[in-house]
């Protein structure tokens, strides 16, 4: 595979990576933690408007099926964040 990947990069006229990389699983971003961190505090918000605004209405909410005013409510919220 890594013949073809050097084959391809050299009729491409790219060079091929100088090192080859030892580290696995890759690294996906410095602060990953962090963005899983925020990404929970968000899907946690998301949740907690949708939970209240289907006990207003009596029905199963998502977010596409919000009104202007429920949406932003829910926007202004994440944003603080």
């Amino acid at each position: 595979m890594r013949e073809l990947d050097r084959l391809l990069l050299t009729e491409t006229g790219q060079e091929p990576p100088s090192k080859e990389l030892e580290e696995f699983p890759l690294p996906v971003a410095e602060d990953w933690d962090g963005l899983v961190q925020k990404a929970d505090k968000i899907a946690d918000i998301i949740d907690r408007h949708l939970d209240f605004e289907s006990k207003l209405q009596g029905r199963e909410l998502r977010p596409n099926t919000l009104c202007p005013e429920q949406k932003v409510s829910m926007v202004s919220d994440l944003t603080a964040i």
